[in-house]
């Protein structure tokens, strides 16, 4: 996302789209009630004789309307902003009838906030990061073979290939070409997605078809980035079973949904083995702060997104408290497992330094 104009004493800035993760972050920084301005298409009504109106065509207008609805689609990648028009063309008379910005990458936008927070502030920095590593990760048996991308802030199943190879009882001549067959169409495709989205790869299942696979794709691809991993399934829960192994933190080690990942592990693990080192709920988590217990501070952006401005702005003064004495805040995204975790368990948590108990 490139930034082109940033005011923190208004709460105004201006970005221009560069890419679609740019939506998602996006999404996550403009809340209801914020002011969004921007080129947009609008339907011109032309007067007719007897009185009534008629479609003149559309017509490019710059106007700002207040934000009522957002909807963010993550398959189709695309951010729809609906709110009343609050300044645009005097002559159009379109003042508190209602507008839908459809953005996309190369849009540019003016968004003016009530509250700026330091949630926001971060999602606008790491918006603004160019290198943002993505990686394909594949589940493979005999049977069948199912494709995910991770990217920067979440995992997206992708597709499935079925080998539809002979039982491995009834083996035959033509068994052993099926499965290269097979293989060799996983392969490319795996190539073509590593084109695209200038991705690792990593290829992981259980038994020995997975070290079949990457053989075949590095002779396949000689430049392609690939690694293996043990899983002991395929399908959502062998990829979420690799998302935890090394090779993928070595690869998105800058990634939020590794680091987000991490977090909520640490902290399902203090709850089921040290529960008196943890805390969590608004309530239990502002004592916590009040205490100078927290060294790490976990907060829902889902939950920053469904609260209102009353409660934000508590949660926003237990943020600063708690960078105030040397804690770390983190906004944990909820568009993956983990995530969603903490969201449901209410949104926010802590790691404590000490008992408070």
């Amino acid at each position: 996302m490139n930034v082109l104009e940033k005011d923190l004493e208004r709460k105004t800035f201006e970005v221009e789209i560069e890419d679609k993760e740019d939506l998602w972050h996006l999404y996550n920084i403009i809340d209801l009630g914020d002011m969004v301005c921007g080129q947009t298409f609008r339907e011109v009504r032309v007067s007719r004789g007897d009185g009534g109106e008629e479609r003149g065509g559309r017509r490019k207008v710059y106007l700002c309307i207040e934000v009522e609805d957002l909807y963010f689609q993550s398959f189709t990648e695309s951010l729809r902003i609906r709110g009343k028009v609050i300044s645009g063309p005097e002559d159009m008379h379109i003042q508190g009838q209602y507008h839908t910005f459809s953005v996309k990458e190369r849009d540019r936008i003016k968004i003016s906030k009530k509250v700026w927070l330091s949630f926001h502030e971060e999602r606008l920095k790491i918006a603004q990061k160019k290198e943002r590593p993505r990686a394909v990760v594949v589940t493979i048996d005999d049977q069948e073979a199912q494709l995910f991308l991770v990217k920067e802030y979440s995992m997206e199943h992708l597709f499935d290939v079925q080998s539809h190879v002979s039982g491995k009882y009834l083996e035959s001549g033509g068994r052993s070409a099926e499965k290269s067959r097979y293989l060799s169409k996983v392969a490319e495709e795996l190539g073509r997605l590593a084109e695209k989205e200038k991705a690792f790869i990593i290829v992981g299942g259980p038994g020995f078809t997975k070290s079949e696979l990457l053989s075949i794709l590095k002779e396949k691809f000689k430049n392609i980035k690939a690694v293996e991993e043990n899983a002991s399934s395929i399908g959502p829960s062998g990829a979420r079973e690799i998302l935890r192994r090394g090779a993928l933190n070595r690869i998105l080690k800058d990634s939020l949904l590794i680091r987000d990942s991490e977090l909520v592990d640490e902290f399902l693990f203090r709850l089921a083995n040290k529960p008196s080192l943890v805390a969590y709920g608004i309530e239990e988590v502002k004592k916590a702060v009040e205490r100078g217990a927290v060294d790490s501070l976990l907060v829902s952006g889902r939950l920053i997104k469904n609260v209102t401005q009353e409660e934000r702005s508590i949660i926003e003064e237990i943020c600063k408290k708690t960078e105030g004495y040397g804690g770390k805040v983190y906004f944990v995204g909820a568009e993956h497992e983990k995530g969603l975790q903490l969201f449901n368990l209410g949104g926010i948590a802590a790691l404590l330094r000490f008992s408070i108990s």
